[in-house]
């Protein structure tokens, strides 16, 4: 079915750019018939991890036998990829139903309202997952969380993985005022989970969960996490919990960063259990096994490898770099990068020309009318690094063949957006 129509009209919002409040979501779900409360949820929040987490716990509800949604964002190929039961994401049918209905909402008289695109497909989604009857969803915040449309949600769990600097210029520069909004997210008496957190940041959560009279568990405290085993096929960690332990759990995801969103998962399933979800361990095990959660650290590629990674700020690249090392210790890798203009690529860049290892930098475009010339990437690196080679093709084709045909080591990362252009291209095939 063609959904081009749909996705134009969609794709019109974005005019309206990002406005960060929870007014203009609250009136179109009531012109929807409130939607958002007709099924219990979990609201994922936090600067790196949020996905691979909520698609864990997603899994784990779906393994127990909940009819469950899942709604994450950005999408890589398709936009119906956000909005998602039990691991199949909405018909290309019921999807253009959904945008129909909505288009009838925003343009009645009196009142015309002009959402944006993330404000107009949360609205999509939680009218769809309303249709279908979900029993829970677990639902990942677009960003921050005190504005974020998505926490109109009165969610029975917060889930709040570890904050980083990024958006900045909506969210503030400081752990703390970053804190302030992801902590939005925490509701009335419920329960909330938490990462371990930069310094003044656990402050904050903790100040909230009080104000709300919330429980916080938090890493380091509640419960905890151990590597077992890494192979290229993933890691094996033991989780314990203050009642609970949970004993070589596999996962695919590589990465110490993983193990530790995993442990997340846990300990959000163990609270679901307590408030009367029917989770058994065995679901745990299977859920956290089955998450494949695609450009986080993707191995596309063996011998030479190539890498997918959707790292876009200085922690997700850090985290990158950390498991280069540990999964392929003395092994050199160049880089396929390019970067959005309100991200904090000079660390980014920064924090891989310090790495031994790197070899290589080719800067391309990613598909966003917010993407960095890399021209100004490559000459940013050149000034800081004589001796490294850098090369700028703006072709993503002419990119994707240059580094197949070099046979190294590749590492594809710097957006998200770029990670999802490989993937819709014609050429990502040879790449396999």
């Amino acid at each position: 079915m063609n959904i081009l129509p749909e996705i134009q009209f969609l794709e019109s919002l974005m005019d309206f750019g990002i406005k960060l409040g929870l007014e203009k979501t609250r009136y179109i779900l009531e012109q929807l018939g409130n939607p958002h409360l007709k099924y219990p949820s979990v609201l994922v929040a936090g600067t790196n991890g949020k996905g691979s987490v909520a698609r864990a716990l997603a899994n784990i509800l779906t393994v127990s036998g909940y009819k469950t949604g899942l709604y994450t964002s950005p999408h890589l190929v398709s936009v119906e990829e956000r909005i998602q039961i039990d691991g199949e994401k909405i018909p290309k049918a019921a999807f253009a139903e959904e945008v129909r209905r909505l288009r009838q909402v925003l343009f009645e008289e009196p009142y015309q309202v002009y959402p944006t695109f993330f404000e107009a497909l949360t609205a999509i989604a939680f009218s769809y997952f309303a249709k279908e009857r979900i029993e829970i969803l677990v639902c990942e915040v677009g960003m921050g969380g005190r504005f974020d449309a998505t926490n109109v949600l009165p969610s029975v769990l917060a889930v709040i993985t570890r904050i980083g600097k990024d958006h900045t210029q909506y969210l503030g520069n400081t752990y703390e005022e970053i804190a302030n909004e992801k902590a939005g997210i925490i509701k009335e008496g419920a329960a909330v989970v938490s990462a371990k957190q930069p310094s003044g940041a656990m402050g904050v959560l903790l100040r909230k969960a009080k104000e709300r009279k919330a429980d916080l568990y938090y890493e380091g405290k509640h419960f905890r996490s151990r590597g077992v085993s890494r192979s290229i096929e993933g890691q094996i960690f033991s989780f314990f919990g203050q009642e609970n332990i949970l004993r070589e759990i596999k996962t695919p995801l590589q990465g110490r960063h993983q193990i530790k969103n995993m442990s997340m998962v846990a300990q959000s399933a163990i609270l679901l259990k307590q408030q009367g979800f029917k989770i058994p361990s065995e679901a745990v095990y299977e859920g956290i096994e089955t998450t494949v959660w695609p450009c986080r650290f993707q191995i596309l590629r063996r011998e030479p490898y190539i890498i997918l990674d959707g790292a876009h700020n200085p922690d997700g690249v850090k985290a990158l770099l950390k498991t280069l090392t540990e999964c392929f210790p003395g092994i050199g890798f160049s880089f396929l990068m390019g970067a959005l203009k309100d991200k904090d690529w000079k660390k980014m860049l920064a924090l891989v020309l310090d790495n031994e290892r790197a070899e290589e930098i080719v800067f391309t475009v990613p598909g966003n009318t917010r993407a960095i010339s890399p021209d100004v990437l490559a000459g940013y690196v050149s000034g800081k690094k004589r001796g490294m080679k850098v090369k700028v093709i703006k072709e993503q084709a002419q990119a994707i063949r240059y580094i197949k045909e070099t046979g190294k080591n590749w590492c594809i990362c710097g957006s998200l957006y770029l990670c999802g252009d490989i993937m819709r291209s014609k050429g990502f095939r040879n790449l396999l």
